[in-house]
């Protein structure tokens, strides 16, 4: 990876400089999401945007690719992550921390999804917590609306997706 970010803890997610959080229902339980998010990061091509693929760096103990487990994760050219797993509480949190990437965006950033069940189905919550350098400093004081756009149409797209597995 051409760019190293500083490796923080898990408690980064509560005291990052720059925090952002969106919400959505989906009508797939917290299983079935935990599961969408967590198994295979190639499947997120099909359902987040500009996602193009990924895969995981590290073999899966028992159990799955819990803390610890590391994954690539490419997004449009030439936008390139390696993630570190930092919680892993099925069926309700996921996190991981970008270890490094191709582009300079922060200085340091973990990614969290809570599930939650909502009626029969779940809330799911992502929040970006990051140090940010200055152009995603701008994106995230400006342009909250992009990423909640991303984030809105990739929960769409996945309730589409998960919709014959929770029918």
């Amino acid at each position: 990876m051409k760019y190293s970010l500083r490796p923080e803890p898990i408690e980064f997610v509560q005291t990052a400089p720059k925090r952002r959080a969106w919400s959505a229902d989906l009508a797939a339980s917290p299983k079935q999401v935990f599961a969408a998010l967590t198994d295979d990061p190639d499947t997120w091509k099909h359902w987040f945007p500009n996602f193009k693929g990924g895969g995981w760096l590290s073999e899966a103990p028992e159990g799955g690719h819990g803390v610890g487990a590391r994954r690539e994760v490419r997004l449009v050219k030439p936008v390139v992550f390696h993630e570190t797993v930092m919680a892993y509480e099925e069926p309700t949190r996921w996190a991981y921390r970008i270890d490094g990437l191709t582009v300079p965006m922060c200085h340091a950033l973990i990614e969290e999804w809570l599930i939650e069940p909502r009626g029969t189905g779940s809330r799911v919550t992502w929040t970006f917590a990051a140090d940010p350098m200055p152009m995603i400093a701008f994106t995230l004081r400006f342009m909250p609306w992009a990423m909640s756009s991303t984030f809105r149409r990739a929960m769409k797209n996945l309730d589409r997706r998960l919709a014959p597995i929770s029918a």
